[in-house]
């Protein structure tokens, strides 16, 4: 499988995130969740935000964005795949193995203290927002 080249689509992302024309306030993290606002097993193309933002096509991922980095959490089933379809923009979280952090301890080391982080709120699950 070929890399997605995510240059431009961070870019775009990171000059949104900043943007008060589309945020309320400018964000210095944006969390991508893998799931649609149904939490379905199976999602629609048009609701794959993880893929269109990273390339990443496996069906478990959450992905943090902040103004100067970009990483994916996924399971041990897409360890692989992430790494072959995301292309250097991108940082592999493998979850469940020792030393990978968080998503919550991954932001405390790209956003200072009193920082903003948006996601949209249709999207997460009510473990996420624990």
């Amino acid at each position: 499988m070929a890399q997605k080249n995510t240059s431009d689509i961070l870019r775009q992302l990171r000059q949104l995130m900043v943007n008060t024309k589309h945020v309320a306030v400018k964000l210095d993290a944006y969390i991508v969740p893998g799931e649609d606002a149904h939490q379905s097993e199976y999602i629609a193309a048009c609701d794959k935000r993880i893929s269109f933002v990273s390339g990443f096509t496996g069906s478990r991922g959450l992905a943090g964005i902040s103004h100067n980095a970009a990483a994916l959490w996924t399971d041990g089933r897409y360890f692989v795949q992430a790494r072959n379809q995301m292309d250097e923009n991108w940082e592999l979280m493998k979850e469940g193995l020792k030393g990978t952090p968080t998503l919550e301890a991954w932001l405390t080391t790209v956003v200072s203290s009193g920082g903003n982080v948006g996601i949209d709120s249709r999207l997460i699950s009510s473990g996420l927002r624990n």
